[in-house]
């Protein structure tokens, strides 16, 4: 079914997702940064980094999301890609940490991501551009 907007309803609830996945990467940036300026860190060098990194990558998923909801043919291989990268977290954080609380949410994200993003209304709409 197509939207307003000319995009597939998988299309905007995959941006949906994405935004959703952004703004918990920047919230867990923030904790980050609130922890590392309190606290005594082992290195303050890669502290701020790792939230350097986390600003970067929940800046630009949140971009990316915009730009899947238009949509627009750039967005959807980063969201991939990103998606790709956030398993191994997820599993990590649910198996290996045991924090299935944090790691299954990230999991289930993923697979409704990538789910949403390769469905053939999806597919068709990113390949008309």
């Amino acid at each position: 079914m197509v939207e307003p907007n000319g995009a597939p309803r998988a299309v905007r609830w995959a941006a949906a997702v994405a935004g959703v996945q952004a703004v918990a990467i920047l919230a867990a940036t923030v904790v980050l940064a609130v922890a590392t300026l309190l606290g005594d860190p082992d290195s303050f060098g890669r502290a701020a980094f790792a939230v350097l990194i986390g600003l970067a990558a929940g800046l630009g998923l949140l971009r990316a999301a915009q730009a899947i909801h238009r949509p627009e043919g750039w967005a959807r291989a980063p969201v991939i890609v990103c998606q790709l990268l956030l398993i191994p977290v997820g599993y990590t954080l649910a198996v290996q940490a045991e924090l299935p609380a944090y790691g299954v949410p990230i999991l289930a994200s993923c697979a409704a991501e990538l789910y949403l993003l390769l469905t053939p209304e999806s597919r068709a709409a990113f390949r008309r551009l």
